[in-house]
């Protein structure tokens, strides 16, 4: 009977490998990614320093036009100083009405308080976390199963066909 060479069942199984190892850094990845939430804070509350995203009102827009021109709606980045009168940051992001994301390379703005519709901080989110994991464990599960399926398939002896 012929059984088929050692290097073509390595040769099978090396994308199930790599498609293991790909999973494998997304699944790690992913969760240092998708676990956080913007949480809105109160009006009156002082926001933390650190990553947040402000919402500008119509008045907030205006004012910030002539440092990131014009219909900005919504500028994220790092709070790096909070007064009473104002909020300082380091714009890495910004959005138009429409929803246009312009990246930014650290611009830094004060926003008067007046100007600021709504103030929201990146914070971790356990809910996200879980589903996140969930969902993780289960395409590494269909991964490795699929794996391990075509493992099994060609680890056989060439199948028991007529050989001349």
């Amino acid at each position: 009977m012929h059984r088929p060479s050692t290097r073509s069942s390595h040769r099978r199984r090396r994308p199930a490998a790599a498609s293991v190892l790909a999973l494998t850094t997304w699944s790690l990845a992913l969760p240092l990614i998708g676990c956080y939430a913007y949480v809105p804070v109160a009006k009156s509350a002082t926001p933390a320093l650190g990553e947040s995203s402000i919402l500008l009102t119509n008045a907030g827009s205006a004012a910030v036009q002539q440092k990131l021109g014009e219909n900005v709606r919504t500028i994220d980045g790092p709070i790096t100083r909070v007064t009473a009168d104002s909020i300082e940051l380091t714009v890495t992001d910004m959005f138009t009405q429409t929803r246009e994301r312009f990246p930014q390379n650290g611009v830094p703005i004060t926003v008067a308080r007046a100007n600021i519709e709504q103030v929201q901080t990146k914070t971790f989110s356990k809910k996200r976390t879980w589903s996140l994991v969930g969902i993780v464990a289960a395409v590494l599960a269909m991964a490795l199963g699929a794996s391990a399926i075509a493992s099994a398939s060609s680890s056989g002896d060439g199948g028991g066909g007529i050989q001349p």
